[in-house]
């Protein structure tokens, strides 16, 4: 039997990510690779802190940036 499954290549566009505050993205994000769709990560800036959690440090190297100019 054919399986009738569409992987499906996802953007998410985020102001700023990993973030504490976001673990219903990353939570999103992985359940969406687990079902075996190409999910790629990209944020408009850096997180201001690094990242502590294990699980948002790999979120971070799996992150492409988009270097905008930050008002202090």
């Amino acid at each position: 039997m054919k399986s009738q499954f569409r992987r499906l290549r996802i953007g998410y566009l985020i102001n700023q990510y990993p973030a504490v505050s976001h673990t219903f993205i990353r939570r999103e994000i992985r359940e969406l690779e687990r079902r075996g769709h190409d999910v790629h990560r990209f944020s408009m800036r850096k997180p201001t802190t690094p990242p502590i959690d294990p699980l948002d440090k790999e979120e971070f190297a799996k992150t492409f940036f988009f270097i905008l100019n930050q008002k202090n």
